[in-house]
């Protein structure tokens, strides 16, 4: 069977969002990391050169791990991850939305703040990412050009403002004690099986903050069970069972929901506002949109600033609310009701007044016209970053499923 290639890295926080579901399905998978010419490829078929990416058999080439995460699960049905029930189902798409934007916070500051103790995946991993070629001792002092522009990239994405950064290890804490109780009865979000919410927690609670030495050693003192489920996902079980059945959602999985609507939920509720504005203030369908709509006013705990509002974060919303629209009127009011009752529902049903739709990596009007901006923004960039172009990469077998 050809294999899928997946385009990755250890250390990226998205890469870690699809390795587990590959793993768990025993698809046949090829991980490396690209440069040269399969860079400049991979561009022109997915219109981004960020990690991760996947080559499938035919040669299609899928950019962003929620799409990526959409298309394995659609192609390799034997093993789902994706609950069948509408309760567990909204919320594993409401954890994978928060997966992606809030907890890019603690993810940031935890590295970047901490790089001299997390010298080993700021300074060596990135230095081999860019050259492989060159003797361990000697990669640090290309690293000392190499990371602070990475670092720059991802400050920006994580907004670390220096009186934001005891707000975030208090919300942090509280987050990681809520999720080891309940990993202290279950031993994945739903029950004895990994979901997709499973896959999202891990791009932050691997790749970053299981991974980085200072945040890995504080999370093995005050909560090793979630210390235990990342090492559980990374080598998942598949002699597991099954979710809650009945669409039950575990008690000791409510305080840590709460968290994440009442932390999530007010931000999707500003960017969505943003992005509104922005758009009313877009006359030209075809006109591609900036990266972020603006700033938004964002609180945690004492701590009142402004942060970037990305129209990324709209869309994932507009798309958990599309599959919510696909459901029954019963099972519909079966989510309303429960949501209803922790006071959930008010950062549910959130929605653009004028959707939009991603074009090659790139966010449009949804009446853009597809062929028009291809076209015209073939050559567009818009990612954080941009990998160096020349390096050699080493290659990786999955020889888990053998």
């Amino acid at each position: 069977m050809n294999k899928i290639k997946f385009f990755a890295q250890e250390a990226s926080y998205y890469s870690a969002i699809v390795r587990p579901m590959l793993r768990y399905k025993c698809i046949p998978f090829k991980e490396t990391t690209y440069g040269g010419k399969i860079f400049s490829r991979f561009f022109e078929k997915s219109g981004s050169v960020q990690l991760p990416q996947i080559e499938t058999p035919d040669g299609k080439v899928i950019q962003d791990s929620t799409i990526i995460c959409d298309y394995l699960e659609s192609n390799y049905p034997e093993k789902s991850m994706m609950p069948q029930t509408p309760i567990q189902l909204m919320l594993a798409k409401i954890i994978q939305e928060f997966s992606n934007d809030f907890m890019i916070l603690p993810a940031m500051h935890y590295r970047w703040n901490f790089k001299r103790t997390n010298w080993r995946i700021c300074y060596y991993e990135f230095a081999k990412l860019a050259v492989p070629d060159y003797l361990f001792f000697l990669r640090p002092f290309i690293a000392i050009n190499i990371t602070p522009r990475i670092e720059m990239a991802y400050r920006k994405m994580g907004g670390l403002d220096e009186d934001f950064l005891p707000e975030i290890e208090l919300w942090y804490l509280d987050f990681l004690e809520k999720l080891n109780n309940h990993f202290l009865h279950h031993h994945y979000l739903f029950g004895d099986k990994p979901s997709i919410a499973d896959c999202a927690l891990m791009g932050p609670l691997y790749a970053h903050l299981g991974r980085d030495a200072y945040p890995k050693k504080l999370m093995k003192k005050v909560a090793p069970k979630v210390s235990e489920w990342v090492l559980r996902m990374n080598l998942p079980d598949r002699t597991d069972t099954d979710f809650m059945p009945r669409d039950i959602i575990p008690e000791t999985l409510i305080p840590v929901l709460d968290i994440i609507f009442k932390s999530q939920g007010p931000k999707t509720k500003a960017v969505i506002k943003k992005t509104d504005e922005y758009m009313n203030l877009v006359s030209d369908r075809n006109q591609l949109f900036r990266r972020m709509s603006g700033k938004i006013e964002f609180k945690l705990g004492q701590y009142v600033g402004l942060r970037p509002a990305e129209i990324h974060v709209a869309w994932l919303r507009q798309k958990t609310l599309h599959e919510y629209d696909q459901l029954s009127e019963n099972n519909k009011k079966l989510v309303k009701e429960f949501l209803a009752l922790h006071d959930w529902l008010e950062f549910f049903d959130i929605r653009l007044k004028q959707p939009i739709k991603r074009v090659r990596n790139k966010y449009y009007h949804y009446d853009a016209d597809e062929t028009i901006v291809v076209q015209r923004d073939l050559y567009i960039n818009q990612g954080a970053f941009s990998g160096g172009e020349k390096a050699r990469r080493e290659s990786l077998e999955n020889k888990q499923c053998k």
